[in-house]
């Protein structure tokens, strides 16, 4: 017996990260809010039966989308394979099985776009499904916690508000449907780097900045903030480049301050811009192509990683109750 399960994994971008002064034990305090967006990877998952005794056997494999380079990692190393293992091992599961993940990657690599949190939410999200278990159990999630601050946040989607180490849930805010455009070097950014910049030289996110955050309830009434960006440009200059060439394009969507709304996701390297419409984003991927950098325009969106043709009764979604992350 066999079944073959598709999901899709949402990219995501930060519009608002906040980091605060290193702690004693070298982990930041960070307040960031997470926007879903219509770029996503896809992953087709084959659970099977396997022989008496095999107990469960993962393979993930990887493949780039056009103008995508896959990352060249061992299935055991990758963080889809650490899922599906450790939600098998939460939920006692013995069975012998086989389970094969095959992974189209449209998101770009350590781009700040949550590819492989997403994509382990997209795991956990087919396997519950397989293995007839709620999502958004408390199980899941803490398995997804587990793993890595971002990954519970790709089973909901939309768009939250988290602190703590940006592990912690604290709100939900109502997501945007605006167009936007995500533009990246060719180069990435390592986070490690980023961080020991920002440690030697950044400005900490301040109380009253973390309070402000932590007000909205709208993501269309959040200012766009990133205390990290200028760090991870002094590791990659090039992203500075970016920021400026977005921040006079057509078609930029401006704030009611009149500031181009450009930020940088995470520590990078992909920067985005939201349009003031589909069209201009269109002729802006189209202006960044010229410059060199792999663009894309896409949309913000209120989805989490879902498994396709599911029950509506099994999709992860907005609309679902949250529980403790």
């Amino acid at each position: 017996m066999s079944q073959t399960i598709k999901v899709i994994a949402p990219a995501k971008v930060n519009l608002h990260l906040g980091i605060g002064a290193a702690q004693p034990d070298g982990y930041h305090a960070a307040t960031s809010v997470l926007h879903a967006v219509s770029l996503h990877d896809t992953l087709t998952m084959r659970f099977e039966e396997a022989a008496p005794g095999a107990g469960l056997a993962v393979q993930v494999r990887c493949q780039g989308a056009p103008g995508i380079e896959a990352p060249e990692i061992a299935s055991e190393d990758n963080i889809a394979h650490k899922a599906i293992v450790a939600l098998a091992q939460a939920l006692g599961r013995t069975a012998d099985e086989s389970v094969t993940v095959d992974i189209l990657k449209a998101i770009p690599h350590a781009a700040g776009l949550g590819g492989g949190s997403s994509d382990a939410a997209a795991a956990l999200a087919g396997a519950a499904q397989a293995w007839g278990v709620d999502a958004l159990s408390d199980q899941v999630v803490k398995v997804a916690a587990g793993l890595g601050a971002d990954v519970p946040f790709f089973l909901y989607g939309g768009c939250v508000c988290m602190t703590g180490r940006g592990d912690v849930f604290d709100h939900e805010l109502a997501p945007m449907r605006k167009p936007l455009v995500l533009v990246r070097p060719d180069a990435g950014v390592s986070t490690a780097a980023a961080y020991k910049a920002f440690d030697e030289c950044g400005t900490p996110e301040s109380t009253e900045e973390t309070q402000a955050a932590c007000a909205v309830q709208s993501a269309e009434d959040l200012p766009l903030f990133n205390n990290l960006a200028v760090a991870s440009e002094q590791v990659l200059p090039q992203l500075a480049n970016v920021r400026a060439w977005l921040e006079v394009q057509p078609g930029v969507e401006h704030d009611a301050a009149g500031k181009p709304e450009v930020l940088l996701s995470g520590s990078g390297s992909a920067s985005f811009a939201v349009c003031e419409s589909m069209d201009a984003a269109y002729a802006l991927v189209a202006a960044a192509k010229l410059q060199g950098w792999w663009a894309r325009s896409c949309s913000f969106a209120p989805i989490g990683a879902r498994v396709l043709d599911a029950p509506a009764s099994a999709r992860t979604n907005l609309g679902a109750v949250h529980k403790s992350w």
